[in-house]
């Protein structure tokens, strides 16, 4: 397998900021080789776009592997569509220079040896493309950041040696498939996140823990270790009836959280590192102890956390944290009894093994402090390059401007925002709790059809399996009985599906104008009818008449002839309405199809590696409307005036 390396950069006189604010989001389809994209609805964490590049049938998918806003990085795999690679892993980084950015765009490619320079050189006219682009982004349209709508808390206690005590949101939760789970510092208790849990409780059942000895929580009979700690993890998901976890520390409860989802990785959902992650593992004997018995001195000589707590605040607070913070941190200390902060200091000074980061099999956010000197920035992203380099799925690093150790309490709205995004990605199965019954089979049929498109579309009908379609659907092949039915009615609902997505224009139009329905039936028609899928379903159809007539019959009666026939008795109402003249409405929607885009879709199903772009239809469509009207108008003259200025430009498209 031969090997090739792309490396361009380019510059620009805007900013980093003002250039990541136009590419961040993985799906937006800014690239001007990108005819459409979209992002994948999956079950699992992973982020993948799909989309078409202008001129080329294949569809390409990509996932996301490491991102950092802070840093203006992201980093992606291609899965599928970039013919004969074996391996494909790029790079898009905006770094500051003197005149504004500098932007670089890499890639690692795997091909073989005759291939691999082909794939190369197409890579190199992409990034090449992209890096023009960017170098002059549009106005960024960002606005301040919006604070998310608040939950009530409530509280509950498990255990009796130790009791446990926490928080939750949204108060009185009982139970929650995936839950989230806060671990607080060394000086802190669970109010620390507070803050998290008001504004995180809409997006799943979220946790806080006073770990053992600190707030409401009791210690053990004996001194605490990493795997009592594991087995408390343990009783709150029971006590929830969790399946996973998103487990969330900070400082010391980051090393926790690393700690249990390295032991413990099939039960995480995700992990979220604030300020923290390897603690004491990687130290050695003597750094450890020498550690310890620093931080024991004032506790030997007779001190609480709260007699120094002022001087612990002071060296892990940021230099703008407010009073109120300030108070805060200092009023967590105080309330830490000794023997509970020794019993911490020792379990954290003896880590039971160092950490295995081949293990992380879950997606991992890590954030910390612009101004964190126990956890700074070159530290933590390093260990997000460690868990990346280790292959975890999905790895994303940020710096929270502003803020010192204590990051969640100091920047509270912008850690909120990244907790949300990740929790969104992680746990799709619990957004939007007030979804109906009906709307999930809905959604579920949607995949199904989705899936089976694809299916179709590569493998044509005789190779399309139903454990395939499954497979790609992520269901059972029972699901897809119980949903559809057999393959022929799930390609039959696959038609009716796009039939309904072309006639979606002729929707509730009685107080719409002959001429704006018109134009935006023609688009939304070609949408549908020159997405690469569907170009492939057509051919198929074509390729198979003589073998499999009954499929291919069904095809033109359940697609096309229902499709004209919704496009006919749109037609009839306006003639009806004095709009039209025609004596045949058949008749007259079939000069319409033709007219509007016969010749660029007979094009695209010989031609399809040269698909028309919405500047090649613009007046393609507009003629061949201006002809119909030509044709059947009552009210010529208007009618072309009105069209003339829809004609501008085509219209949004439909989702």
């Amino acid at each position: 397998m031969a090997r090739e390396t792309v490396h361009r950069i380019g510059s620009s006189a805007a900013s980093p900021a003002d250039i990541w604010a136009f590419v961040q989001d993985f799906s937006a389809p800014w690239h001007p080789l990108v005819e459409w994209m979209e992002r994948e609805r999956r079950k699992d964490a992973q982020v993948i776009r799909r989309f078409g590049v202008k001129g080329e049938t294949a569809i390409v998918r990509e996932r996301l592997t490491y991102l950092s806003n802070s840093d203006h990085v992201m980093a992606y795999v291609a899965l599928e569509g970039i013919a004969d690679a074996q391996k494909y892993a790029a790079r898009l980084k905006i770094t500051p220079s003197e005149t504004g950015s500098t932007l670089t765009w890499h890639a690692d490619i795997e091909a073989a040896a005759p291939r691999v320079k082909e794939i190369a050189a197409g890579t190199e006219q992409v990034f090449d493309a992209g890096i023009t682009v960017l170098s002059e982004p549009p106005e960024p349209k960002n606005g301040p950041m919006d604070r998310l709508p608040s939950c009530a808390i409530g509280t509950k206690s498990i255990g009796q040696t130790p009791r446990l005590a926490m928080s939750i949101a949204p108060k009185g939760v009982q139970h929650g498939k995936i839950i989230c789970l806060f671990l607080h510092g060394i000086g802190g208790n669970r109010s620390n996140w507070d803050a998290q849990l008001a504004a995180l409780g809409h997006t799943m059942p979220v946790v806080s823990l006073d770990l053992r000895g600190y707030g409401d929580s009791t210690l053990g009979f004996e001194q605490s270790k990493t795997d009592d700690y594991f087995e408390d993890i343990l009783s709150v998901m029971d006590a929830f009836g969790a399946e996973k976890l998103v487990l969330c520390g900070l400082s010391y409860g980051s090393w926790i959280a690393t700690s249990f989802a390295l032991q413990h990785p099939e039960k995480l959902a995700g992990l979220i590192l604030c300020g923290g992650c390897t603690g004491m593992s990687e130290a050695d004997p003597d750094e450890r102890e020498a550690f310890r018995v620093s931080r024991e001195v004032p506790l030997n000589a007779g001190q609480s956390p709260a007699d120094f707590a002022v001087p612990v605040v002071d060296a892990i607070s940021g230099p703008n944290a407010t009073q109120e913070v300030r108070q805060t941190l200092r009023e967590s200390m105080a309330t830490i009894p000794s023997a509970t902060y020794r019993d911490a200091l020792t379990c954290f000074t003896n880590p039971l093994e160092k950490l295995d980061f081949s293990k992380a099999s879950f997606p991992v956010l890590l954030m910390t402090g612009e101004f964190d000197r126990l956890a700074p920035p070159a530290e933590i992203r390093q260990i997000s390059h460690r868990f990346f380099d280790a292959g975890a799925p999905f790895v994303q690093f940020e710096v929270i401007a502003d803020a010192g150790h204590v990051c969640n309490l100091e920047q509270p709205m912008e850690v909120n925002h990244h907790i949300k995004s990740f929790l969104d990605m992680v746990g799709p199965m619990n957004k939007q709790p007030n979804i109906t019954r009906s709307e999930k089979k809905a959604a579920k049929r949607k995949r199904i059809l989705d899936a089976a498109l694809i299916e179709f579309s590569r493998n044509g009908y005789s190779g399309a399996s139903m454990q395939a379609i499954a497979e790609r659907a992520e269901v059972s092949k029972p699901t897809l009985y119980q949903y559809i039915g057999q393959k022929d009615d799930i390609f039959r609902a696959i038609l009716e599906a796009g039939r309904a997505k072309i006639l979606a224009a002729f929707e509730n139009t009685d107080e719409q104008d002959l001429t704006f329905v018109l134009w935006e039936f023609s688009w939304q028609y070609a949408d549908y009818v020159l997405h690469p899928d569907n170009l492939s379903i057509a051919r198929l159809m074509i390729g198979e008449a003589l073998r499999v007539p009954d499929i291919v019959s069904s095809f033109n009666e359940t697609g096309p002839a229902k499709a004209q026939a919704g496009v006919a008795a749109y037609l009839e109402t306006q003639r009806n309405a004095g709009h039209l003249i025609f004596e045949d409405s058949w008749l007259a929607a079939e000069h319409l199809w033709a007219l509007i885009l016969s010749g660029p879709r007979n094009a695209a199903l010989h031609f399809p590696n040269n698909l028309p772009s919405d500047q090649d239809l613009l007046p393609v469509i507009l003629g061949g409307l201006k002809a119909f009207l030509r044709a059947y108008s009552s009210n010529l003259e208007t009618d072309i005036e009105k069209l003339d200025a829809l004609g501008v430009q085509r219209p949004q498209r439909r989702s």
